[in-house]
């Protein structure tokens, strides 16, 4: 009778072990798949299309830049209607476009062709300054042309230059951050270039 007495409290006390076992088990694994789920709305909160006033489903910036860079031109792309942002150059065409993954750089990209270009609620340039010499100097000035696509038609075009050949351009504050992503994506994408390219390739590539 004893040994029946301490069968039934040592399988009492396996029960009550396993139940709270199971008890925190489900615990943390509510609590794990409520910071997942977190961060899965995050992530699809990054890649949800974004959507201007004018419904432009598309914007392109073209980045010429004749000496500063491996390329002449660079195209920097962000699709409104999937939420993602990419970056190519148009006559390599056996490379494929390299996806721009970090949020900040999309959200900056954003904000800016949102207030410079469609609203141009800031201005671009808030102020020129004469250069001390009075020679003038022409030479290729890096450009920015922003362009529009709604179904597949281009609905806004806008080109600024990026420098002057009389004056010091003083730039928006704004401006500057959004030329410092473009020259940050344009590096990355030199770099990921040469996973492709061999190294005795030579680069440049120029329009005439």
């Amino acid at each position: 009778m004893r040994t029946n007495k301490n069968n039934k409290e040592r399988l009492v006390l396996i029960i009550c072990i396993y139940f709270i076992i199971s008890t925190i088990s489900s615990y943390c694994w509510s609590d794990n798949a409520i910071n997942n789920g977190e961060s899965v709305r995050n992530e699809l909160r990054v890649k949800q299309p974004c959507q201007f006033e004018n419904d432009i489903d598309s914007i392109t910036v073209l980045y010429w830049n004749a000496w500063g860079c491996n390329y002449d031109q660079y195209t920097i792309s962000y699709s409104l209607t999937t939420g993602y942002m990419v970056v190519y150059v148009e006559y390599l065409k056996s490379i494929p476009a390299y996806p721009i993954i970090c949020s900040e750089q999309s959200r900056l990209f954003l904000s800016s062709i949102d207030a410079f270009y469609l609203k141009k609620s800031i201005p671009i340039v808030e102020k020129k300054i004469k250069h001390c010499t009075n020679e003038h100097v022409e030479y290729d000035i890096p450009t920015f042309h922003i362009e529009g696509y709604k179904n597949g038609k281009r609905v806004l075009f806008s080109s600024t230059l990026l420098e002057d050949g009389d004056y010091e351009l003083v730039f928006n504050p704004m401006f500057e951050k959004f030329k410092s992503m473009v020259s940050s994506v344009v590096d990355e994408y030199d770099r990921y270039v040469k996973k492709f390219r061999n190294k005795d390739d030579t680069y440049r590539c120029r329009y005439y």
